[in-house]
């Protein structure tokens, strides 16, 4: 019994701090276990009996769901590898005309929501959009309608999904291009002349594990998405537990489907962790890669191979949102507008400095407890992120109701709503869903930033308060505002979350260009789509700028 309190002890009791740190171990956990409890209600409800609802489902739609998530998965994910892996060994290996721009250009399709670039294609394609007016235009209304296709099939969207998605590819492996040492290639340059040979036996399977990661969130998004699934009729498991809940009124078979997805996002989790196992030294304490000159026509295909993911990714639907946002702007605008935006600065802006303030707090807590429980805990507080909106959802709507329905047995409150259907669990919800963004960066910079400091201040006796606000934070200050950046960004542009917890009569510019599109106006869901992107614009630029410090 002794050796097992031994044991416990020296996992709670900092091997660094002293009992002054004891309390923000204490509190870090209490805080950790409240935003992993949504979690762990949609996993106990699984072992609940299953309803009517969830036996239809899962005889006649499960399967289709599996399918179409499947086949997005492989075919989103393979266009990101191809388009992010491709512009990323260019970028970084060779030098062309335009280099210099594409180079942070490719990054920009990040600022835009897939769902609103699904709304900008549609319409681009419809046959009564740009394209095949043109079309008409120049070869005729015959020309146009032999041309014509049905872009609204799951195919499209694929590819849709992919055009937005590939920076997320393109961004961990142009870093691991760049950090692999020249030493290598040239080694590599002496047996084969060959580019492609060189990137197919060298460089890429070097920049595997960061290509694995990247790869990695390009599927978390892909099955997160329900904006742009349910406007091209695709049926997913996201769709499926929206259906269960608000058609079918089934909340036990939205968890369980809930459940479903989350074992199949676990699965994609242990194999990506398994992948950043397969590490290697890419670093030789010799000079890093440069760009290579390129001569002759080759320069230009290259120009033209980084341009038209740029193009086709952010140029030509944000062009169409700018157009259609001028054209509808009078028609959309008024006090109820307004009150969409103010809704949507008020959610993201809370919901980042919440979310920021409580990341700093858990890192230092980790920081001056030096246990494997502190690190556990920022472990399972970014876990949210690797989950769809949905799923967190369902999990704050279950928790919730049943905080309601326990304050009111106990006589605290009669009928209030405290969590379901209020701003503050949105908010709640946007913090588990989120803190990864926040955590993981602020983490990191801790690490390189705050040692020496901290050190420093502890050996003139300061306390943990005072090191924390008068030393760390002031280091701290522009990777807590580029945290604040990320943060308020995804928020501003997250759907199905917002969808399912917002208050009634509450909207957000999300939902407002959701609702619009809905309804088959998509010209006048621009100006709300307009906004979300000019607001992300700078946080991308941002990422761009960090990573290019390094």
């Amino acid at each position: 019994m002794r050796a097992g309190n031994n044991t416990l002890s020296a996992l709670i009791r900092p091997r660094a701090g002293t009992a002054e740190a004891r309390p923000w171990l204490l509190i870090a956990v209490i805080l950790g276990i409240v935003l992993a409890v949504p979690l762990v209600t949609v996993v106990a409800k699984v072992f609940t009996p299953g309803t009517p609802a969830w036996q239809h489902i899962a005889q006649n739609l499960l399967w289709e769901y599996t399918v179409n998530s499947v086949f997005l998965c492989l075919t989103t994910g393979a266009i990101t590898l191809a388009v992010g892996v491709g512009c990323a060994w260019l970028v970084s290996r060779f030098r062309f005309p335009g280099r210099g721009w594409l180079e942070w250009a490719l990054i920009l399709p990040l600022a835009l929501p897939s769902y609103i670039v699904a709304y900008s294609y549609a319409g681009i394609l419809s046959f009564t959009g740009p394209l095949y007016t043109l079309i008409g235009q120049v070869g005729g209304r015959e020309a146009a309608k032999a041309l014509y296709f049905d872009s609204m099939n799951i195919f499209t969207l694929a590819v849709t999904l992919g055009l937005v998605l590939f920076p997320y590819v393109y961004l961990p492996a142009k870093a691991a291009f760049q950090l692999q040492s020249a030493s290598m290639f040239e080694a590599a340059s002496s047996l084969s002349g060959k580019s492609g040979m060189i990137f197919r036996r060298v460089a890429l399977p070097l920049a595997r594990p960061a290509i694995a990661g990247g790869l990695f969130l390009v599927l978390m998004e892909v099955l997160n998405d329900y904006g742009a699934v349910y406007y091209f009729g695709v049926s997913t498991f996201t769709t499926g537990i929206f259906k269960a809940w608000f058609s079918m009124g089934d909340l036990e078979a939205a968890i369980r489907l809930s459940a479903v997805l989350m074992l199949a996002v676990g699965l994609l989790f242990i194999a990506e962790k398994y992948k950043q196992r397969s590490r290697f030294a890419t670093n030789t304490g010799l000079k890093k890669t440069g760009p290579e000159p390129v001569k002759g026509r080759k320069k230009w295909l290259y120009t033209l191979i980084c341009t038209l993911p740029f193009l086709l990714g952010f140029a030509l639907p944000f062009l169409k949102i700018a157009v259609d946002a001028v054209a509808t702007w009078t028609k959309v605008s008024g006090p109820q507008f307004y009150m969409v935006i103010a809704n949507s600065v008020m959610l993201a802006g809370g919901a980042a400095v919440l979310i920021v303030v409580l990341s700093v707090f858990f890192i230092y807590s980790s920081r001056i407890n030096r246990s494997v429980i502190a690190k556990g805990v920022n472990r399972v507080v970014a876990l949210g992120y690797a989950l769809p909106g949905a799923v967190i959802a369902v999990g704050v709507m279950v928790v919730g109701a049943g905080l309601e329905r326990f304050t009111e047995g106990i006589g605290l409150t009669s009928g209030s709503i405290l969590v379901t259907g209020s701003v503050a669990g949105l908010i709640y919800a946007y913090v588990i869903r989120f803190m990864a963004v926040s955590v993981n960066p602020l983490e990191g910079n801790f690490k390189q930033q705050c040692a020496k400091p901290d050190e420093a201040a502890r050996s003139l006796g300061k306390g943990y308060l005072f090191t924390l606000f008068r030393v760390n934070i002031p280091v701290m200050r522009p990777a807590i505002l580029s945290a604040f950046l990320l943060v308020f960004l995804d928020v501003m542009k997250e759907l199905p979350l917002t969808l399912i917890l917002r208050p009634f009569n509450f909207d957000t510019l999300a939902t407002t260009a959701f609702a619009y599109a809905n309804d088959e106006m998509l010209r006048e869901s621009a100006p709300a789509s307009l906004l979300i992107v000019s607001a992300g614009i700078v946080p991308v630029l941002l990422i761009h700028k960090s990573i290019k410090s390094l």
